[in-house]
């Protein structure tokens, strides 16, 4: 009977060394996989709120080039539209340069130095865009040529917004919203104050951001484009979800 005591507490204690090894093996191990994968803490990052940066819009004005009964002007035009469509730009403005040196109207040198600046801006250009756009302006203002004026002004703006001066472009894009009323161009005005409201929001002035936005919204609402309308909406709801409603309602 002591015999099997004995072997009983024998393998108690056999055990107990298994599983202190056991346990020790286990703990060894861990700090093996800690020093070879540290666990990083989370980091918490503090800053200011990124900002939307709009998907630049410019305007195509061409004038009346395309209908144009006048041969070379026409001929050298689509030949720099080829060009631009296929994304050789510097060719494309080659040839709107020679375009411009013919006998054209108004209007015709408008669209033509509209759809240079355009280039320019794609290829990133934005001083060469701007000279080109504000020609385009003088020359739109002293024709009376609405149409035309009203494209520089929105390509100007997206200048502006392309170097991130949002006064520069909220001053524009105003003026923009201006003719878009007087010009009877409902859809168009829902358009630009929708971005007009972006670029107050990239300033921080989401009170104004607010505003334009809701405008936007209350036009596309009457157009019953509820495509657009949705998109304006989901801009609305990232300015609450900033925490802003609070401030915007004081």
């Amino acid at each position: 009977m002591k015999i099997l005591v004995l072997i009983f507490f024998f393998l108690l204690v056999l055990l107990s060394i298994v599983a202190v090894l056991f346990m020790l093996a286990s703990v060894f191990s861990r700090v093996r996989r800690g020093k070879s994968n540290p666990v990083k803490s989370p980091e918490i990052k503090i800053g200011a709120q990124k900002q939307i940066i709009p998907s630049h819009m410019l305007v195509e004005y061409y004038g009346d080039l395309k209908k144009t009964s006048n041969g070379e002007p026409r001929k050298l035009f689509e030949k720099g539209l080829s060009f631009k469509q296929k994304r050789k730009f510097l060719e494309a403005i080659d040839v709107f340069e020679k375009c411009l040196n013919g006998d054209l109207t108004p209007e015709q040198k408008t669209g033509l130095l509209v759809t240079a600046g355009n280039c320019y801006f794609a290829l990133d250009k934005l001083d060469l865009a701007q000279t080109y756009y504000e020609k385009a302006d003088r020359l739109s203002r002293e024709s009376d040529n609405k149409n035309g004026r009203l494209s520089c002004l929105i390509n100007l703006g997206q200048v502006h917004a392309a170097e991130g001066n949002w006064d520069g472009a909220i001053r524009k894009y105003h003026q923009a919203i201006g003719l878009d009323q007087k010009l009877s161009y409902t859809a168009g005005e829902a358009i630009d104050l929708n971005t007009l409201a972006l670029f107050y929001e990239n300033k921080g002035d989401l009170k104004s951001a607010m505003t334009h936005y809701t405008a936007s919204r209350l036009i596309f609402e009457k157009l019953k484009d509820r495509k657009k309308m949705e998109l304006v909406e989901n801009n609305i709801k990232r300015v609450i979800n900033l925490g802003i409603e609070a401030k915007i309602e004081d």
